[in-house]
């Protein structure tokens, strides 16, 4: 044990050279197995990788190590300084963090057996490739992957990770995505084979492998152990945190050496900071940040979010969008363009259906309404709607009486802004010009909500917040928690259903071909757009490609370091 007392003992060494000479020296593995009684055995007789649950070795984590012989981390200064917003109890762990920011900041630290491209399409991460039988999917975990402590990755360290994810409950951010399994195991003779039996045989079990993996001896450390480009090294009680570049990562080592996280407790707040120069970066979803992306000094990279905005129609009798052709005319009386711009701060991206424009999985032959008042208005003529006053509102003889197309239009505003009562009125604006009779009322969301499963209301202007695994039953479905008018459709039913045993890409995109084209034609919902979020920055971050919703960060590890 002699190198590594020596290691430990060199107070002087950076953080970096500690942490290679703790990982890599030849003794220390050694050390570890003695200490505990035998040698590191990758399967056990009872068929499992060898657990802290009863025997086997106990990883010895050299960040402990570090920390002793370092007590002093520079916790001012580092290559990039990142803020984010937190008003609350602060928490680092993928088990135990709900924070978005870190959630993305995560994605530095730790990696997934699966990934999303760029296209949200799972391609291979930890996993070198894997096979599909049935609902049993094999995944061959790429060898010589060492966790931030030194240890090999294996299949059991994905087993427990993923358990524990799931034992975290439902407010765990991966829990819902985790559902789509059944089981998982390691195999009890390969240390890099996996198998996970899904509830279907849909592809969507790919999405699901999209989970942070920890070292399993860490999983209930405040700091983890990863496999990613960064590794935790120290974070105070004022939420300053500071990663520093994986020696072991097993890709390109990254050019910017360490990040500082600043904790911020508004958005407010952070925004100035990152326009004095107080922090370098900032990823947020607020629309407060809309005027910042056109300083000078500033650059910035878009991202849609998963938060949908939409009309959702009366579609029961008595409602006068119950009528299908009367949908469509509110289609092409807005004009979306001008919604995203000016009621959602240009912090938006039009889309008619519940699939984001970047996804392998949207049809770009769903974008059929454009903005076009005189369609609308033939569309209401062919319903018998006619300006018979001349006073700009249509109208309609119903016996002796005249009728008038009247539309009451409720929604909610957020916390923190009004942009979601802005569009109502925006879109109010552009019905009124066709003809209707509108009026805008703006409710608690809880009122709204009940507004609409009462039916009273003919549109209702909601955002919803839909899953990274692509399925659309919750919305579309018959019995959907999202179906918020309640629409029922055999057809639609069916095409969902066929999602969950769809094992071939092509046939996937077929069927979400047919789900959003049977969407725009027949108008349960009336697609606005999906919100974004927004990176600033002010270095250059041209490098940074992919970036979404969960991993607003990525490809920073490919950035170049600024003198």
């Amino acid at each position: 044990m002699r190198n590594t007392r020596n290691c430990t003992r060199r107070r002087r060494l950076s953080a970096l050279a500690l942490a290679l000479c703790l990982l890599l020296s030849p003794c220390a593995r050694a050390d570890v197995a003695s200490d505990l009684g035998g040698d590191y055995q990758a399967a056990d007789p009872s068929g499992g990788i060898a657990s802290d649950l009863g025997g086997g070795f106990q990883a010895t984590d050299p960040y402990i190590q570090q920390q002793e012989a370092l007590p002093q981390v520079d916790m001012t200064n580092a290559d990039v300084t990142i803020g984010y917003v937190e008003p609350g109890y602060m928490t680092y762990s993928p088990v135990a963090t709900r924070i978005w920011s870190m959630i993305s900041v995560n994605q530095l630290v730790f990696e997934s057996v699966v990934d999303l491209d760029e296209n949200q399409k799972p391609v291979p991460m930890l996993a070198n490739n894997w096979v599909q039988d049935g609902k049993n999917w094999i995944f061959n975990l790429r060898s010589g992957i060492q966790f931030h402590n030194g240890y090999e990755l294996t299949a059991y360290d994905v087993v427990r990770s993923y358990q524990t994810l799931m034992q975290a409950g439902e407010e765990n951010p991966y829990y819902e995505r985790l559902q789509v399994i059944e089981n998982m195991d390691a195999s009890p003779t390969d240390i890099y084979g996996l198998t996970v039996t899904a509830k279907n045989t849909s592809l969507m079990t790919l999405y699901a492998m999209v989970f942070p993996v920890m070292q399993y001896d860490t999983l209930y450390d405040d700091l983890p152990r990863g496999t990613g480009p960064y590794w935790y090294i120290q974070a105070n009680p004022e939420g300053s945190v500071r990663l520093e570049a994986n020696p072991l990562w097993w890709k390109r080592q990254p050019e910017i050496k360490s990040i500082l996280l600043k904790r911020y407790y508004n958005i407010g707040d952070a925004i100035e900071a990152i326009r004095t120069h107080e922090i370098d970066m900032l990823s947020t979803k607020s629309t407060k940040a809309s005027l910042s992306r056109k300083l000078a000094g500033l650059t910035s990279i878009d991202y849609p979010t998963l938060t949908y905005e939409m009309l959702v129609p009366n579609l029961s009798d008595g409602s006068l969008t119950a009528d299908a052709s009367v949908r469509q005319a509110i289609m092409y009386a807005i004009d979306r363009s001008v919604i995203a711009s000016n009621g959602y701060l240009d912090m938006a991206v039009q889309c008619e259906v519940p699939v984001p424009p970047s996804s392998w999985l949207y049809e770009s032959q769903s974008a059929i309404y454009y903005y076009s008042p005189e369609r609308a208005l033939q569309l209401m003529h062919n319903l018998g709607w006619y300006d018979l006053t001349g006073d700009g509102t249509l109208n309609k003889h119903v016996g002796v009486m005249v009728q008038e197309p009247t539309l009451s239009i409720i929604t909610y505003n957020e916390s923190s802004n009004s942009i979601r009562e802005n569009a109502a009125n925006l879109i109010a604006d552009y019905l009124r010009t066709v003809g209707f009779n509108v009026t805008v009322t703006v409710y608690s969301k809880e009122r709204t909500r009940q507004l609409v499963k009462d039916g009273e209301f003919d549109l209702a202007l909601v955002g919803v917040n839909l899953s990274e695994v692509p399925y659309l039953s919750s919305l579309l479905g018959s019995r959907g928690s999202l179906n918020l008018n309640h629409y029922s459709s055999d057809d639609m039913d069916q095409l969902l259903e066929r999602v969950y045993s769809a094992s071939d890409e092509a046939l996937l995109q077929k069927i979400y071909s047919d789900i959003q084209m049977t969407v725009v034609n027949r108008l349960p919902i009336l697609g606005l757009l999906f919100r974004t979020g927004t990176v600033l920055s002010s270095r250059s971050i041209g490098g940074m490609s992919g970036v979404r919703v969960y991993d607003t960060f990525n490809g920073f590890e490919f950035l170049k370091k600024v003198n």
